[in-house]
């Protein structure tokens, strides 16, 4: 189904109906981003993995200064 289509259909609607149509969107795009933040989720185990490996990084020397830190997140965002 193309957009074309949906809002064909939508035209075809009578104004007081548009009200249910944009919070069915609404809730169409909530379910979206929801499945979006399933894949950020990470299992207690992966977690605990990536927190001991940083653990022992920071114990075998392996840190980056702070202030390189921040450059380097400043220049991913600018």
């Amino acid at each position: 189904m193309s957009y074309e289509t949906v809002v064909e259909q939508v035209r075809k609607l009578p104004e007081s109906c548009l009200a249910a149509v944009s919070n069915y969107l609404d809730f169409l795009l909530y379910q979206q981003a929801q499945l979006k933040m399933l894949s950020l989720v990470e299992s207690e185990e992966e977690f605990d993995a990536k927190m001991q490996k940083g653990f022992l990084d920071m114990k075998e020397g392996h840190v980056t200064p702070l202030n390189e830190s921040f450059s380097r997140i400043k220049g991913r965002f600018s």
